[in-house]
């Protein structure tokens, strides 16, 4: 009984040191999972001895930096040092699908199941991952590219003497995404007219260009500024949460001088000797000096305003009457 586990455990080094970029295999059953970035909580699947999962990535792959996998060991199968062994795949044919057993993938890892409770692997989907082997989990060195296809995780005996009761050893295995501690911001602009004048974006006193898709920015809050010659300044916060895109539509204004005017309904109002006749909607004026004029019956009152390019102004006519007691 020696011999054979020695054996096999060598066999399996061989395969380690010069597997084929391609294997064939079958399997007992077959698991999906898919990842959610925006619910990355783990997964759990209860694996056999001779079971898969099928890992499917998300279309939008920006902030996934990798995935850990979590396989727990059965008490039963300790003291069976070496005799287990998990595989990762990439690049699966037939697509994984439960009731298909028979694939064809290229093989990423083979590598013997040490005996402790609990094993952590990760895998990381993005070169800069910045994630790093430690005691209690082991960081696979070839980065996967999440748009070649699913990932498979396949559990396989690799020695003889396994317990009798093998056929029902659950694996209890916990997958779940590693995000990047980043998000996005898009901004989107909305044009006074369809004349587009250039714009100055900053973000934290970053200057950004308008053409490109998203910022990548830390979590937490920043502040946007939008800043031209033709239009008002506007300027912004707003929060960046992990893995999460923040988009944001900013209408620009151009910078005409605004006046609002208020006065009782009995008054007559008039700009440079044009009278006003709907006083809710604000008056565009040019840039310089304008007289505003408000009559009741008899009585007038004038005041100048100097306007200037993004500035508005309000003028208000307001009748009051005051009482005062003379002994």
């Amino acid at each position: 009984m020696h011999f054979s586990r020695v054996f096999l455990t060598g066999m399996l080094l061989v395969a380690l040191a010069s597997h084929s970029s391609a294997d064939s295999f079958r399997v007992r059953s077959m698991t999906v999972v898919s990842l959610d970035i925006a619910n990355p909580a783990p997964a759990s699947v209860e694996l056999g001895y001779n079971d898969a999962v099928g890992i499917v990535f998300p279309l939008d792959t920006r902030f996934l930096r990798g995935v850990e996998i979590e396989i727990r060991m059965p008490k039963e199968i300790l003291e069976y040092s070496g005799s287990m062994a998990y595989g990762l795949y990439t690049q699966p044919a037939p697509a994984p699908a439960p009731g298909k057993i028979d694939y064809r993938a290229d093989q990423l890892a083979l590598q013997t199941l040490p005996s402790r409770i609990a094993t952590v692997i990760q895998i990381p989907l993005q070169k800069n991952h910045r994630l790093k082997t430690s005691p209690y989990s082991t960081v696979l060195s070839a980065v996967v590219n999440p748009s070649s296809g699913p990932l498979v995780l396949r559990l396989l005996p690799v020695m003889k003497g396994l317990p009798e009761n093998i056929e029902n050893l659950i694996f209890h295995t916990r997958i779940k995404p590693l995000l990047a501690d980043e998000g996005g911001f898009t901004l989107k602009l909305v044009y006074p007219g369809e004349e587009q004048s250039p714009v100055s974006i900053r973000v934290d006193e970053t200057i950004y260009n308008i053409a490109e898709d998203m910022v990548i920015l830390p979590p937490g809050t920043h502040q946007l500024s939008v800043v031209s010659e033709q239009y008002r300044s506007e300027v912004r916060m707003f929060t960046v949460e992990q893995a999460r895109v923040t988009e944001l539509e900013v209408a620009l204004k151009d910078t005409t001088p605004l006046l609002f005017l208020a006065a009782p309904d009995t008054a007559e109002i008039f700009v440079d000797d044009v009278q006003i006749e709907n006083r809710t909607i604000p008056l565009k004026l040019s840039p310089g000096e304008h007289l505003v004029l408000f009559r009741i019956g008899d009585y007038e009152l004038t005041r100048s305003v100097l306007a200037e390019k993004g500035h508005d102004y309000t003028v208000s006519m307001i009748v009051d009457i005051k009482v005062t007691e003379s002994r």
